[in-house]
């Protein structure tokens, strides 16, 4: 069910209820893996039982809420998991919250703030016991070792990983549609459904539309691209934040 209220633009990272980090160990994780594993440090550690310290990455900063002792972070609602060969029951879990600072929170949709958050989560999901990775934006959840493994790959040129980094949802004519899209393009994508297309291939095409809206980034007038499944016609709405998809008879 969709949330009622924006999804936020952070990183949930879920544990097992006894295994949720404290604000000693982040510290001490950080000063282990300075300038190696994880590239970051802590530059603001209030009082223990605030469970949160302040973490500067590539210039950077950004709060990580939820620590023990203090209460875990929210929960917000999935649409999609992804790379779980058994999903775990998320509300059985207790979240940690990695999320732009202050300083930069206006900021939260700028592609150097979202690689940053998501290399520094994926740092964090291979060097603590995380039994799940939540991309908040998108309301979906991930397995960590996949996660780490699309962001990785992302962060070092490859496509970007739209099965996890957005939802992608089927609509009752076939259509594809994504959320999450919108933080990094300033739009969602709509992709028309085709007589005698299997949904692996409409979602293998989405994908690929996906990829090509950010690395082009934000755009206003019509354009046409060619595509594995013909030419498309990629034409952002005159009113709304929207993107239509429509192919080319």
């Amino acid at each position: 069910m969709l949330a009622a209220a924006a999804p936020r633009n952070g990183v949930s990272l879920y544990f097992k209820p006894a295994e949720r980090p404290s604000v000693e160990m982040i510290a001490a994780l950080m000063e282990d893996s300075a300038g190696r594993e994880i590239m970051a440090r802590v530059t603001h550690r209030p009082p223990a039982e605030e469970g949160w310290v302040e973490l500067l990455a590539s210039g950077l900063t950004f709060d990580l809420s939820g620590l023990a002792p203090a209460k875990a972070a929210a929960q917000g609602d999935i649409l999609q998991n992804h790379g779980f060969e058994t999903v775990p029951r998320i509300e059985e879990l207790e979240a940690i919250e990695l999320a732009p600072g202050g300083h930069i929170a206006g900021g939260a949709g700028l592609v150097p703030v979202i690689r940053t958050l998501a290399g520094l989560a994926a740092s964090l999901s291979l060097k603590l016991p995380v039994s799940a990775i939540g991309w908040q934006s998108a309301q979906t959840v991930m397995e960590p070792r996949y996660f780490a493994q699309i962001i990785v790959n992302w962060l070092a040129g490859g496509a970007f990983p739209a099965l996890g980094l957005t939802a992608l949802l089927r609509a009752d004519d076939g259509s594809l549609l994504t959320r999450g899209l919108s933080r990094f393009v300033g739009r969602e994508m709509q992709l028309e459904g085709a007589s005698g297309e299997t949904p692996s291939e409409t979602l293998k095409l989405a994908i690929r539309v996906a990829d090509y809206l950010v690395r082009q980034g934000a755009f206003d007038q019509p354009r046409e691209i060619d595509s594995p499944r013909g030419r498309l016609l990629l034409e952002p709405s005159r009113k709304g934040k929207q993107i239509w998809v429509w192919r080319q008879h």
